[in-house]
This record gives structure tokens, C-alpha cells and sequence, in this order.
């Protein structure tokens, strides 16, 4: 089924039942459902099935019934984040030909700029109010529901995920009908979601962790939303709105634990507290299980395997006695249940408990391909596996631990950031000579960006006008938050970069030091 059809089921069986909630706002399914068909008729006198669409808002209410109405309007969903650049979103638009923006009236002049400068665009469309010149999303509300179209295929592109680059995404990651609902039946079954969750909403509805909200539409759970990530209003939604289901980064949890009073605080409504999109210091995980209860719950997936591949539930990790088994909290977890996973050599073959190698999965809710990039596909494809480029290692009773991550993508933050994209940058500085990004240990970030600079004989530069740099062409959350100054980066036989010993001083005998 679509996703649409799972809120169709929803507003069928829990009409009265709270949908989403922002704020002074609250929607039931059945309005909900409403404001999705007249939406989708009014994307239907716009553009054809198929069409590409985005949607450029931060979290709001309307944002939500957007991408729902996309999903019913046999559209393909371009998911961009907010928070990029205008250089980001422009990039990203004309690299995938998208059709057309919905935007938040905050991005009105963004909006009128992609316009222009985007050749695919036809339409711009206002998201909350009427605005002179410019369609309105308020029309589209006011028009009668169009009769429901059932899905012709299951394997038809519906969404389209960009990976990092500057010059346009260096990939695009399609999925289906298929690998969508799969996601979400597996999420349900992972995270132990009842009918009536309350689930809060603190990323991005645009990146792949907003994906959440969608597992809990087939039982009539309530999605609530915050405009962002600030620990005394989630502690506080958590309390007034009884939480059941949150999903966060590591990093973010770090701030929980950290704020003042947290262990005052009421959590007994939550049932499954999930972390996911870096891997969690184990101390910080035993103390959140301390302070939250045994609700923590690890995920571990990727953009073109959807979550959770692996996870890890207070049942594996907590004794019968109470106390932990470390080996389980160090570890990403088990598979879930819609996916297999295995560890395999280069040659595709199947390695023994102990023995580092590949990560690979099989599921349903694995990508249909690199967009436009057959070559990238068939590299990640080989052995009838998806190759996740991860290095990991299976204990005797199955639980994997993920020893290496993309050894030179940054996670800060729960986001990936690819080095590439700062060293461009920096390496157009008329006085650098050659520079490194790599992440760094950071309390607050998990890795924090650094760049190791080697500046031309002679040249000057300073850290902050090179940090100013990179907020200015790529945003703050890739910039670095620190650079190192050194006569000469290490380098191999043919001058190629050694990042393995730019990264040793800084992580010890760590893995990421490899």
C-alpha cells in the first residue's frame, strides 16, 4: 500500500483520534485525511503523475499534509532540508529536475530565486497564506476530494533522497511504494508502536530521520511537532504531551542528560526512546537508560536501506538481574525483522562470528538504485546484497557491532558530512596549499568538524576567516568548527593525503584512528 492508503485506513478506523499536533494546532485523522485528498486534487490540476516535488519548510503543520498529499498525488517527493544553502537547495532542484516548490512564506525570496535560476521548475506554490502572483496551497484546501488512484506498481518511484556534494549531489537515492511501506511496517514491529502512540517530531521533516512520523499514521498514533531541537522544550513536550516514541541523535541525547533537573522530570508515558544516525558512547547510553528508563532503544540503517536494519532493544541489552551486558551496548544490535543482514569478505562469501568484514543487507525497504547512476548501483549491488561500505563484526549470538563507518565521512550531529565538500572550499583560498577535514571526538557533536591546513610558502590565513569561508558557501552545520595549522600534511609515495595520520593525534588508538 501507499502511504496515503495507510492514512485513508487511519481515518476510517480513528477518525476522532488526534493526527498532528504543533503548537496551539491540533488536526484529527479525519480533517487530516480531508485537507491530504483536496491537496492532492489540487496538485492534479497542476502537474501530471510523476512529477518531482519538494517541499521548503521548516517543521510545520502544513509542511506534513504537503508531503502526504505528494505520496496521494502520485508525485515524487524531493525531500530537501531547510537548513542548506540557497546554493544547496539550487543544486539539489536541478539535479533532479524537480517540477515543483512548495515553500514556507519565511522562504519566499529563496523560493523566488530557485525559480529563476532552476530550468526544470514550473511552479512555485505558497504553503501557509496567499501571496500576490503565486499559487496558494490555501486554494488547493477548498477544492473537493479526487477519487483515490490505486497503485499500478508497488516498485514506482515516489521519493528521491540526495547524498553530499557541491557541485550537485554526488547521488540520488530512489525508492518506492515498496520500500517505504516496508520501512514502516518494520519500524513498527522494532519500536514496539501501539495503536494511539504520541510520537514527537524534532528533526528535520525533510531528512530521512522525519520518516518516523509516518510509522505511526496506520494506528492512529498523534505526531507531534517542534520547530527544532532545544532540550526544555522536548523535556517539557514529553511531560505535557505524554510522549510514547522519539528518535534522536546521540548528540542530541548527550543535551538531555546534561540539562539541569532532567532526572527531576516525569518520563513514565515513554515506551521507546531510539537513537540513530551515529553510534552512541556506551557510558552515555547506560546513563540515559538510567535517567529514561528501559525505553533506549539503538537503530542502525542508512539513507538507501531506510531504518532500522539493525537495533537493539532493552531485552538484548538488560540482565534478568538488571544489570547491563556490555557487550550488547556496545553493539548496533540485531536485524529487524523485514531485512537480513550479514557480514561478508570482498568476494561476497559469508565470515564467521569474530571476523571483521563488509556489512551487507537484503529487505524490501532497500533503494531501486543510485538516480541516473547505474554504475554506483551495481557497486553497492554485488552478491545479490546491498553493500553498505560499513565495516562490522558478529558476536556468537548474532548481535553485530559496526567497527568502521565510511571511515572518512564526518557524523556530527547525527548528520554526514563529506570532507570533500569543506576541502573544496577551503583549497579556494588563495593562500592554501592543500587541507584535510576529518571529524574529531566532541562531547556535544560526536565527531566536530576540523580542518588540518598546509598554507602556501609565505601565506597567511587565520582560522576564523576560514571558518566565515565555509559558512558562506556551504552553511554552518559543514563548516568547521576548528582548523589546525601545519607545515606539511602527510603524504603517501604518489602525494596522496594520509588522513590516517592526521586523524591519530586526535583518536588515539581508537578504530576512527585507522
Amino acid at each position: 500500500m501507499r502511504l496515503a492508503d495507510y492514512l485513508e485506513r487511519a481515518a476510517s478506523e480513528y477518525p476522532t483520534a488526534p493526527a498532528v499536533v504543533a503548537g496551539e494546532q491540533r488536526m484529527d485523522y479525519l480533517t487530516l485525511r480531508n485537507e491530504v485528498a483536496s491537496a492532492a486534487a489540487g496538485m492534479a490540476t497542476m502537474f501530471p503523475d510523476g512529477s518531482r516535488v519538494a517541499v521548503l519548510s521548516s517543521n510545520h503543520i502544513r509542511a506534513f499534509v504537503a508531503v502526504l498529499a505528494i505520496n496521494r498525488a502520485s508525485a515524487v517527493w524531493l525531500p530537501i532540508n531547510y537548513r542548506n544553502t540557497v546554493a544547496t537547495h539550487e543544486e539539489q532542484l536541478a539535479f533532479f529536475r524537480a517540477d515543483v516548490l512548495i515553500f514556507h512564506s519565511d522562504f519566499v525570496d529563496i523560493a523566488a530565486n530557485l525559480r529563476d535560476a532552476v530550468p526544470s521548475l514550473k511552479h512555485i506554490v505558497c504553503l501557509d497564506r496567499r501571496m500576490e502572483g503565486i499559487p496558494a496551497f490555501d486554494d488547493w484546501l477548498e477544492l473537493p476530494s479526487a477519487p483515490e488512484a490505486p497503485i499500478e506498481n508497488p516498485n514506482d518511484l515516489i521519493l528521491i533522497l540526495p547524498t553530499g556534494g557541491t557541485t550537485g549531489p554526488s547521488k540520488g537515492i530512489m525508492h518506492s511504494h515498496r520500500s517505504l511501506e516496508t520501512c514502516l511496517l518494520n519500524q513498527i514491529i522494532s519500536f514496539r508502536i501501539p495503536p494511539h502512540s504520541r510520537h514527537l517530531i524534532i528533526a528535520p521533516m525533510t531528512h530521512a530521520s522525519g520518516f518516523f512520523a509516518f510509522s505511526h499514521i496506520p494506528q492512529g498514533g498523534c505526531n507531534v511537532v517542534l520547530p527544532g531541537f532545544d532540550p526544555e522544550p522536548v523535556l517539557d513536550s514529553i511531560e505535557r504531551e505524554r510522549i510514547t516514541h522519539l528518535f534522536l541523535p546521540p548528540t542530541a541525547m548527550y543535551s538531555l542528560l546534561a540539562h539541569p533537573g532532567v532526572r527531576d522530570r516525569d518520563f513514565s508515558s515513554l515506551v521507546s526512546f531510539t537513537l540513530g544516525a551515529a553510534p552512541t558512547a556506551p557510558d552515555k547510553f547506560r546513563e540515559a537508560v538510567e535517567v529514561f528508563g528501559p525505553v533506549m532503544m539503538e537503530a542502525y540503517g542508512q539513507t538507501e536501506t531506510l531504518l532500522p536494519m539493525l537495533v537493539k532493544i532493552p531485552n538484548d541489552y538488560l540482565n534478568a538481574d538488571g544489570s547491563f551486558d556490555d557487550a550488547v551496548v556496545r553493539s548496533a544490535g540485531r536485524p529487524g525483522l523485514a531485512c537480513r543482514v550479514d557480514i561478508v569478505d570482498d568476494d561476497g562469501n559469508s565470515l564467521p562470528p569474530g571476523e571483521p568484514g563488509g556489512i551487507v543487507v537484503r529487505s524490501s525497504s532497500v533503494m531501486h538504485g543510485y538516480y541516473e547512476n547505474p554504475e554506483a548501483t551495481a557497486e553497492v549491488s554485488r552478491f545479490g546484497w546491498h553493500h553498505t561500505v560499513d565495516i562490522g563484526v558478529r558476536d556468537e549470538r548474532g548481535y553485530i557491532t559496526v567497527i568502521d563507518r565510511k571511515i572518512d565521512m564526518i557524523i556530527s550531529g547525527g548528520f554526514n558530512i563529506f570532507p570533500v565538500e569543506i576541502e573544496n572550499v577551503i583549497n579556494s583560498h588563495e593562500s592554501v596549499l592543500d587541507c584535510a577535514a576529518i571529524g574529531v571526538p566532541d562531547e556535544k557533536w560526536g565527531e566536530a568538524v576540523k580542518a588540518v591546513v598546509e598554507l602556501k610558502p609565505g601565506a597567511t590565513a587565520s582560522e576564523e576567516e576560514l571558518i566565515a569561508l565555509c559558512k558562506s558557501q556551504i552553511g554552518s552545520v559543514k563548516a568547521p568548527k576548528s582548523v589546525e595549522f601545519w607545515d606539511e600534511l602527510p603524504r603517501s609515495a604518489v602525494g596522496k593525503v594520509l588522513k590516517r595520520e592526521i586523524r591519530k593525534p586526535f583518536w588515539g588508538d581508537s578504530w576512527r584512528s585507522v
